[in-house]
């Protein structure tokens, strides 16, 4: 993706690292540019203003000031006005994600997702061991699990025994911290064919409050691609 939509008429270009409204670059400062850079890479998420704060500050000898991101902030909205960038108790900030001409598609939302290609499951990390609370069709096509195996589980369970995969562990810490993750790990179908699964797993939060709500997992079935790279490897 060259360049991310962030309002109307207004880019950022993913390459240059430059702001665009009405195809005109915005002169913006290296700590404004820097603060707007991991603010899109949060998208949709809270941002810690520490975090905002050591991202920008990387390799400048200075201390924490939380007065220094909120300058930041305020010069950013009034350079961008498209920007929605969310003030929230606790020194968070949040770039809201731009959509424009969204369809009310509320009614069809589950059927939509049954009709997708890879697999994809929602969990709760609000109940214990954040077990699956929706999944569709072609997680069940994948895995040869039921609707019925499969809800008020974790979805560890596709690992079976075959825990000793450092992956694992990155995954974890992405939940744990709260952040996007995709990789790629040894799962097993029902039937115990191995299946090598590239997940996405992504953080959703509660658009008022920003509290953790779910997470999205996406499951895309890449064995084919392994075993074709292990056979030219192997010649």
């Amino acid at each position: 993706m060259q360049k991310i939509k962030l309002g109307p008429c207004t880019y950022w270009d993913c390459y240059t690292q430059n702001v665009i409204i009405n195809d005109e670059i915005v002169p913006l400062t290296a700590s404004m540019t820097s603060c707007l850079e991991y603010l899109i890479s949060c998208r949709g998420r809270p941002a810690q203003n520490y975090d905002i704060f050591s991202h920008v500050w990387e390799y400048d000898d200075k201390d924490f000031n939380s007065k220094s991101v909120r300058t930041l902030i305020s010069e950013l909205r009034k350079k961008i006005p498209a920007l929605k960038i969310t003030n929230y108790y606790g020194g968070l900030y949040a770039l809201e994600k731009y959509r424009e001409g969204l369809p009310d598609i509320g009614e069809y939302f589950f059927d939509i997702l049954d009709q997708a290609k890879h697999g994809i499951t929602i969990t709760d990390p609000n109940q214990e061991d954040n077990p699956v609370i929706y999944t569709n069709e072609a997680f069940v096509n994948t895995f040869g699990y039921s609707i019925e195996d499969v809800l008020g589980k974790n979805p560890r369970y596709l690992q079976n025994q075959d825990t000793n995969q450092p992956e694992l562990g990155d995954i974890r810490k992405a939940i744990e911290t709260k952040i996007d993750i995709t990789t790629v790990i040894r799962n097993y179908h029902k039937d115990g064919r191995l299946i090598y699964n590239e997940v996405t797993i992504s953080p959703i939060f509660d658009k008022k409050t920003l509290e953790l709500k779910y997470y999205l997992g996406v499951q895309r079935d890449v064995t084919k691609l392994y075993e074709l790279l292990s056979k030219q490897s192997s010649t």
